[in-house]
């Protein structure tokens, strides 16, 4: 599926706080190309796995520890 555009609504914004964006509970969907506060594991716009772990090696150590 392809994105329609109703997952603006879930977009997440960034902050200042110390910590990443997964470590704040945020997920991506690699369809949309965004952030967002959703508590499923689909995309609620298209569908697709949203991603909710690093992929960078540097930024996966670091929620590690």
């Amino acid at each position: 599926m392809h994105c329609i555009g109703s997952c603006k609504t879930y977009k997440a914004t960034t902050t200042g706080m110390e910590g990443g964006r997964y470590e704040l509970g945020q997920k991506r969907c690699p369809e949309c190309e965004l952030f967002l506060n959703w508590d499923g594991l689909w995309c609620p716009c298209c569908g697709r796995l949203l991603r909710s772990k690093p992929r960078a090696k540097k930024i996966k150590t670091r929620i590690r520890n």
